[in-house]
């Protein structure tokens, strides 16, 4: 008798399978599987038979599932993408003639948060321009084979999900703010701006959300003063708001500051989960070196061997010229270089300069090349009659310390033509938002960066130094190239452990989070 029903089993399960591969649904239940031909071809190993028979576990792997899935919205994720109403409503008791079709969708589900839990849900190159993000790939088999051995679904679940202090630490203060009630939050108006011993009767909402925000303690309220006065715990309060939003951290609530604390708390749950979906596009990546160029954050960060080696502030492409979302290695470092520009920027930002005053391009120390051909006095062109689709002209910039990129650039060769380099511009890295570049990122020290790489690439001291003091460009090609991730997060773990947010300086994380929302079979996550 056991044998028939397992022979019933195998036989409906390798039925439905084959009824899904037709009709792109299962004939009971109705719901379509979101991986068929990798489940045909798993079961087939498995030899069609039953993979989620409780009877040969510890613990019920269907409750297990259903568990998790309440609780996926911690990872920022929908439960609706892996049957949860189906498998609730359905699969919970089991009638006979719904086995087969129950352990598909239980399986599909379980490939399916496997998949999002080890490298994101979204295809974000099909979503943002100018992005390249190479996602791992998920071994199928080696999955469901873990997920089938291990004594409990749930531990399986949390084993895989990124361990990182970064992931968790973001998912542990969603899971914060999902479970606080949060106070009224009507908008603030940004201006004027209020300065400490400032009375504002805008001070009490203030308080109120910093409390929420745990930058001011709840007890401030016992000896708040009355007349709603901007002083005190309240300043300290706003200035550890400040420094967590990468803001200046001056005391002053200006424009920046109540802005920031205009934003609600439903904004940052979804700021959060999509920070999340961006840590699991790279968690599976290991590299013993790495620097990676955070463009919302304004941040370059070093790492060795998962420790932080150097940590600065960079500048990066302003809005409508953006910096790209990539990977890639640093394989050459080009000391004293020469600039040559652009034709996109020579056309539109150099050309109105030099027809404004040819004598732009002297004074900058600007050659002008026509057909490779050195133009010996550039002043004497015409500039009146160039325009933007009739420029036929190279600029090149000669070294020194005007030129545009410093003492130092940082090449990995890509399709986008960026790079890391110095810039003599340096009190731009005095603003709270850095976006001033043509797409390329500006560090504010490039020497600590260049010693770091060339040191660890085998140059005593004295070969950095004897390169430093040639006087003419030179280039350095490294033996072990450094791979380099300029990535975009909004929100992250900082360095005292607070959680950081930034200002959404490209608009990217509605984009995502519109994403995240929709079903998983959108054609823009497949």
């Amino acid at each position: 008798m056991q044998a028939n029903t397992l022979q019933e089993s195998t036989s409906a399960i390798r039925v439905s399978l084959d009824y899904h591969l037709k009709n792109h649904q299962l004939p009971l239940l109705g719901v379509s599987l979101l991986n068929t031909s990798e489940l045909y071809d798993f079961y087939q190993l498995q030899g069609f038979t039953r993979l989620w028979d409780p009877l040969y576990r510890g613990q019920d792997p269907l409750q297990e599932l259903l568990a998790y899935l309440q609780q996926v919205h911690w990872q920022g994720l929908l439960a609706s993408d892996y049957h949860f109403q189906t498998l609730m409503e359905r699969c919970q008791i089991l009638t006979q003639e719904l086995v087969a079709e129950c352990d598909l969708l239980q399986t599909d589900a379980v490939l399916s948060l496997s998949k999002h839990l080890l490298s994101g849900k979204v295809d974000p190159n099909l979503i943002f321009e100018d992005t390249q993000v190479v996602k791992p790939a998920v071994d199928v088999s080696e999955q469901l084979t873990r997920a089938l051995t291990q004594s409990s679904l749930s531990e399986y679940f949390k084993a895989i999900e990124p361990q990182s202090d970064g992931y968790q630490s973001l998912k542990e203060y969603l899971v914060l703010l999902t479970s606080e009630e949060a106070p009224a939050w009507p908008t603030l108006d940004v201006k004027p701006s209020i300065k400490p011993n400032m009375a504002d009767p805008r001070v009490a909402s203030i308080a109120e959300r910093l409390v929420f925000w745990g930058d001011l303690s709840a007890e401030w309220d016992h000896h708040a003063p009355t007349n709603l006065v901007y002083e005190g715990d309240l300043i300290h309060a706003v200035e550890s708001f400040q420094s967590r939003h990468g803001l200046k951290v001056d005391g002053v609530l200006g424009k920046n500051t109540i802005s920031a604390l205009n934003i609600t708390p439903q904004q940052r749950i979804a700021q959060l989960a999509v920070n999340l979906e961006r840590i699991r596009w790279h968690q599976q990546k290991h590299f013993n070196r790495l620097i990676t160029v955070n463009i919302a954050g304004f941040e370059l960060v070093a790492k060795e061997n998962g420790e932080e080696a150097l940590r600065m502030p960079v500048i990066v492409g302003q809005l409508n010229r953006q910096t790209p979302v990539f990977e890639d290695n640093v394989q050459y470092i080009v000391l004293n270089p020469t600039w040559v520009v652009p034709w996109e920027l020579a056309t539109k930002d150099k050309l109105p300069l030099i027809q404004e005053n040819p004598q732009y391009l002297l004074d900058n120390q600007f050659s002008v090349y026509l057909q490779d051909q050195k133009v010996q006095d550039p002043t004497l062109i015409d500039w009146s009659q160039v325009t933007r689709s009739n420029f036929p002209y190279r600029l090149e910039q000669a070294p020194g310390s005007d030129n545009a990129l410093g003492r130092v650039k940082f090449m990995f060769p890509n399709n986008y033509e960026v790079y890391l380099h110095d810039t003599p511009s340096k009190s731009l890295f005095n603003n709270d938002l850095r976006a001033f570049s043509s797409g390329c990122v500006r560090i504010q020290q490039p020497m600590d960066l260049l010693w770091w790489i060339l040191r660890s690439n085998g140059l005593s001291d004295t070969d950095i130094e004897n390169q430093l003091n040639k006087k003419h460009t030179n280039t350095v090609y490294l033996s072990r190239s450094v791979p380099i991730r300029l990535e975009y997060r909004t929100a992250y773990q900082g360095l005292n452990k607070t959680i950081q947010f930034r200002t959404d300086i490209y608009q990217r994380d509605t984009k995502l989070y519109q994403a995240l929302q929709q079903p998983v079979a959108s054609f823009l996550l497949r």
